[in-house]
C-alpha cells in the first residue's frame, strides 16, 4: 500500500511538472519576447519554483534557449 501511495505521489509531480512546462512555454510564446522567470510566473499564474522545474524539463528538452543572461524564449 505504501509503495502504490509513493508512486501515485511521483505521478502527480511528473504530471504537474509537464503540465507547468506546457504552460510555461505558452506563456513564453505569447509574450514574443524573452522573459525573466519571475515574469513567466507572474504571467502564467504559477509559482516561481514551479517554473524553474518546468524551465529544467524545456531546456533538456531543447524548447527554450537564453538570448541573454536571466531571460528565456522558445527557440525557433
Amino acid at each position: 500500500r505504501e509503495t502504490s501511495l509513493n508512486k501515485n505521489k511521483i505521478y502527480n509531480q511528473i504530471k504537474f511538472i509537464v503540465m507547468s512546462a506546457e504552460k510555461v512555454l505558452e506563456t513564453m510564446k505569447a509574450a514574443g519576447k524573452p522573459l525573466k522567470a519571475g515574469e513567466i510566473a507572474e504571467k502564467a499564474g504559477l509559482d516561481k519554483a514551479a517554473v524553474d522545474k518546468a524551465m529544467k524539463v524545456l531546456k533538456a528538452e531543447g524548447k527554450i534557449e537564453s538570448p541573454k543572461v536571466c531571460f528565456w524564449q522558445p527557440k525557433a
